[in-house]
């Protein structure tokens, strides 16, 4: 009882939130899954809001999102009416690029992520790549919207880890512009997308679904190759899970460093009765998706985990994604 009154109070500890408006930055262009998942979050977040105040999307793509993040790391606003949501992966940059200073996953507050499913590759049926073997032998290209993306982390580790042969084609601004270069032909294939992503519009009956990317197998595809068991060597199997461990909390929602710890329970509450809003879980599915909420306490303590992975291994790791 106490934490669902904690809950309640929550809602009524940032007038600042009543009076103004909430701000969700994308760090990715529109059209890609995360500006879909932002923009229904937009639809409904504002009603568990205090004063229900309006909420505006804003696209802010750039290096798989690391140039939103960094400019969250650096943001002054303490009240709770910007939020961002950035690529899952960066969590685990202390771990990637630990001399970085861009973004540190301990120092901003993760309000929610909205996913938990395993990631996949996948390329157009018309691409003639058809099968996992295709894909780790074949001279083809794969793209990616930044070195701190999912797109390019998780091929660049299955490349390293297997001696694949394919090229990572790095700058797209979103997964909109690397699907549109797949249709092209100018790449073959995608990696890092969720199976909502899939089976929205009819996609997956457009491509083959080449391999599984996650710690531990899910089968969510019917018949689609799990990428570790691949893997042979038990330290490069672990390595590879870790890196595939951002999956666990993917389509995240960040808020800046300054922000109130009144401000970060109100939007936590907010992110919450949302989840269980009826008519939010009804309409997620009418857009074809399907989210699983994760509160933000429970991601942080998520990345804790990742984050505290034996050395050797997470040296590993960050040599695989180089």
């Amino acid at each position: 009882m106490t934490r669902y009154l904690a809950l309640a109070l929550a809602l009524f500890a940032s007038p600042a939130l009543a009076d103004g408006q909430l701000a969700i930055k994308v760090g990715y262009s529109p059209g890609g899954s995360y500006d879909m998942s932002a923009r229904l979050v937009a639809d409904f977040i504002g009603k568990h809001l205090p004063g229900t105040p309006d909420v505006v999307v804003e696209n802010d793509p750039g290096a798989g999102s690391l140039k939103l993040a960094k400019s969250f790391m650096a943001s002054t606003t303490t009240d709770g009416t910007e939020i961002a949501t950035i690529g899952s992966t960066l969590a685990l940059m202390p771990i990637f690029e630990p001399d970085s200073t861009d973004f540190d996953p301990r120092k901003v507050h993760y309000l929610a992520s909205l996913a938990n499913q395993a990631s996949f590759c996948y390329a157009l049926k018309s691409s003639g790549i058809a099968t996992i073997e295709d894909f780790l032998t074949k001279d083809i290209k794969v793209g990616a919207t930044g070195k701190a993306s999912t797109t390019y982390t998780y091929p660049a580790a299955i490349k390293h880890a297997l001696g694949a042969r394919f090229e990572i084609v790095v700058g797209f601004e979103g997964g909109a512009e690397i699907d549109l270069a797949m249709e092209r032909g100018d790449i073959q294939v995608r990696c890092g997308t969720g199976r909502d992503d899939l089976t929205a519009d009819g996609l997956i009956d457009r491509v083959n679904v080449l391999a599984e990317l996650s710690p531990v197998p899910r089968n969510e595809i019917e018949g689609v190759a799990y990428l570790l068991d691949r893997v042979t060597d038990p330290k490069t199997r672990e390595a590879l899970a870790l890196v595939f461990g951002s999956s666990t909390i993917h389509h995240p929602f960040v808020a800046p460093p300054g922000t109130s710890e009144e401000a970060v329970a109100t939007l936590r509450a907010a992110f919450a009765a949302m989840a269980a809003d009826p008519e939010f879980q009804a309409e997620a599915v009418r857009r074809g998706m399907d989210p699983e909420f994760t509160p933000g306490e429970e991601v942080e303590a998520r990345i804790d985990a990742l984050l505290a992975t034996a050395p050797e291994i997470a040296t590993l790791a960050r040599d695989l994604v180089q």
